[in-house]
């Protein structure tokens, strides 16, 4: 081969890896741009839906596949993340607006007339205590 001959080989050949190495950098990857992510297992695959997290196992059944989510905490979690929060910003407001004091109820007449009813019952009860103490405390005395 000439000089000729092998500088043209050379660079055709460093062409050649040029476009190949440029169509291989525009080449999807496959991996890091597919929604679902499948892993294989025993009887079937799990597949990661990789924009919500949730998990599915997949499997051959009667001539097709069928596909069923995997028990997941998350939503629970999810939830009472979601119920604590909103209970937060209730507790803050109310810190902030505090309820103003209840008004003062007066007593209807009839809870009146109970009330006395008991307090003068009280009394006489207190005043008959008083009566035996006294008595027998003279009774003492005289002896």
């Amino acid at each position: 081969m000439t000089g000729r001959h092998t500088r043209t080989l050379i660079l055709a050949s460093a062409l050649a890896a040029a476009v190949a190495s440029a169509a291989f950098a525009q080449a999807p990857q496959l991996n890091d741009n597919w929604r679902f992510k499948m892993q294989k297992v025993e009887d079937g695959f799990l597949r990661l839906d990789a924009q919500t997290g949730q998990v599915s196992h997949c499997r051959s059944r009667e001539g097709g596949w069928v596909c069923e989510t995997a028990a997941d905490d998350r939503a629970a979690l999810e939830a009472e993340i979601k119920r604590l929060a909103d209970r937060v910003v209730m507790l803050e407001r109310q810190v902030k607006e505090p309820t103003p004091p209840s008004q003062f109820r007066m007593p209807t007449d009839a809870e009146l007339d109970q009330m006395m009813s008991f307090f003068e019952r009280m009394m006489k009860r207190f005043r008959g205590v008083v009566e035996n103490l006294k008595k027998e405390w003279e009774g003492e005395g005289k002896t």
